[in-house]
C-alpha cells in the first residue's frame, strides 16, 4: 500500500519519463527484482547522451531509461533514485537540481549532489 501511495505521489516526474522511453523506442525489461527500460542499440538520441552526459541511465520519476545494458550496481544507484522519487513525489526533479547546485558550491555538481550520494550509499 504504501509503495503504491509512493507511486501515485511520483506520478507527475513518472508521466514524463514513460513518455520519454515510449517517444524514443525504449523497450520495458523486468530482471532480478528492477523495472527499467533500455533503449534501442541504434538510438541515436540515447548514443547522444551517453556520449555528452557520460551517464549509463537517468531515472525521471519512477522510470529509469538506459542508454546500455545496466550492471547490478547501475540497477541498484537507480532503484534508490526511484525510491526518492515516491518519498519526494512533484518534488523529485526540484531537490534534484537544488542538489546540484549544492553539489557545484560543494566543488562537484554531480559527485557531490546530496541525492546521488545517498543513491551511492
Amino acid at each position: 500500500m504504501i509503495r503504491l501511495l509512493g507511486e501515485a505521489w511520483a506520478l507527475p516526474w513518472s508521466i514524463i519519463g514513460w513518455t520519454l522511453a515510449l517517444v524514443t523506442g525504449c523497450d520495458l525489461v523486468r530482471e532480478g527484482g528492477h523495472r527499467f527500460w533500455i533503449a534501442s542499440p541504434g538510438s541515436r538520441l540515447w548514443r547522444w547522451w551517453m556520449q555528452r552526459t557520460g551517464f549509463a541511465a537517468v531515472t525521471i520519476g519512477t522510470v529509469t531509461i538506459c542508454a546500455v545494458w545496466p550492471s547490478k550496481v547501475l540497477l541498484e544507484h537507480e532503484a534508490r533514485h526511484q525510491q526518492q522519487a515516491r518519498v519526494l513525489g512533484p518534488l523529485y526533479v526540484p531537490a534534484y537540481l537544488v542538489g546540484c547546485i549544492v553539489g557545484a558550491l560543494r566543488g562537484d555538481w554531480y559527485d557531490k549532489n546530496p541525492m546521488e550520494e545517498d543513491a551511492r550509499g
